[in-house]
């Protein structure tokens, strides 16, 4: 089985000092902070947990940067297991929209990822939209930071008016679900470009309906993530405990995420 992690970073030194004394991390993850390794071992790390490919979500706002070429070098050492998504800083003007074009076409990245919680704004803020225009433009995923730590910037309302107002934008709500599980679940079933990726949360008390939803009316909306190092790699082990039917189990864990990243099977 292939299997697609959505959002799995390496716990490189580069990767985690991002994360030096910023959280409580145990109370906050219910998974200890793993040990700085290096890229060789992390990939070693996917091979024991059954993950085929990693995607690779760079960070980039006033508060958190990691080079976007730092996440290329890691790609071009191992470039059929890592899939690399820019990190974009909006409050970088048009800088912004030239990194873009710079990732995707130099650097073969397959979409962005983007904090707007980093600078207090919402996901449908009209600062962002020239970001979107070049995402529509150039055909990529727009990957949004989102759950309870983000607090109300991760709220599903401003996703559903930016879905709304752009129904052709490609719109990957990472961390979504959990706590407003029911709310996330009717944003991506009422809007087909929008898409849950629960990781992190999709364990908790309350989150069970994800799993229903992914196995019914969501088939095609889900992708499977753990948020490594965050949560842990074998995560995916749990996820597919879930008795999922049969034809359900590759959308989820593989051909979703694929056919967003329009990854060939080839």
């Amino acid at each position: 089985m292939k299997i697609i992690d959505f959002r799995a970073r390496p716990n490189t030194e580069q990767y985690m000092r991002l994360y030096e004394g910023t959280y409580a991390w145990d109370n906050f993850f219910n998974f200890p902070k793993p040990e700085t390794t290096t890229l060789d071992k992390f990939i070693d790390s996917l091979e024991m947990a059954g993950v085929t490919q990693a995607v690779f979500t760079g960070r980039n706002s006033p508060r958190v940067s990691l080079s976007n070429d730092y996440v290329f070098e890691c790609t071009q050492e191992y470039p059929n297991r890592l899939i690399g998504v820019a990190g974009i800083d909006p409050t970088q003007g048009l800088n912004s929209l030239r990194e873009i074009e710079r990732t995707i076409s130099e650097l073969g990245f397959k979409g962005i990822s983007l904090d707007p919680h980093h600078i207090k704004i919402f996901p449908d803020d009209r600062i962002l939209y020239p970001i979107y225009y070049k995402c529509l433009e150039m055909d990529i995923p727009v990957i949004f930071t989102m759950g309870p730590l983000v607090g109300k910037w991760g709220a599903p309302d401003a996703v559903d008016n930016l879905a709304e107002d752009l129904p052709d934008l490609k719109i990957i709500c990472s961390h979504g679900v959990w706590p407003q599980v029911n709310e996330f679940i009717a944003l991506a079933f009422r809007h087909k470009n929008v898409f849950l990726e629960a990781s992190i949360y999709q364990f908790l008390p309350g989150a069970e309906p994800i799993f229903d939803a992914a196995n019914t009316i969501l088939q095609d909306k889900i992708i499977y993530a753990s948020a490594f190092p965050f949560r842990p790699l074998v995560d995916v082990k749990r996820f597919l405990e879930y008795p999922f039917e049969k034809n359900v189990v590759d959308k989820l864990v593989y051909k979703n995420a694929a056919r967003i990243l329009k990854i060939s099977d080839n």
